[in-house]
């Protein structure tokens, strides 16, 4: 019998990429706006980390490439970060005069209901930030 191709491939997501015409400004607004930790930085890339998940790889582009995508009804982010005080910190980005949407709230499914607000770094790239609850299933968080 052979192997399953589950078995011999990692199945962990280790970074994330993104685009960014300043590497220095995008790395001082992440730090700034989420709390993430420079490993390293160069003029040309720069890697970021927050105490779960994967890193953040900021990388050097020419011009502004903003990562996001359209439905027939929205434009959706890419990345998503999870926040213990979603109101909190809503309330601290629009006081600090950064450019956030509204929040929504979701649903009331297995996890409960969960809220969100998206927010644009300085190349135009997509972020939402929600309180998604935990999820009932301890053996796929990782940690």
């Amino acid at each position: 019998m052979s192997e399953q191709l589950t078995e011999i491939i990692v199945n962990e997501v280790v970074q994330i990429y993104l685009p960014s015409t300043n590497i220095k400004r995008t790395v001082e607004w992440y730090k700034n706006v989420f709390g993430f930790q420079v490993i390293w930085e160069q003029e040309s890339a720069a890697n970021l980390k927050l105490k779960h998940g994967p890193f953040l790889f900021i990388k050097k582009t020419s011009k502004k490439q903003p990562v996001q995508f359209e439905t027939d009804e929205e434009v959706s982010p890419v990345v998503s970060f999870k926040t213990s005080d979603l109101n909190r910190l809503h309330e601290k980005l629009k006081s600090e005069k950064y450019q956030v949407g509204e929040i929504n709230q979701h649903g009331e499914g297995i996890n409960g209901s969960y809220k969100d607000f998206n927010i644009t770094d300085p190349d135009g790239n997509l972020i939402e930030v929600s309180s998604y609850p935990d999820l009932n299933l301890e053996q796929f968080r990782g940690y």
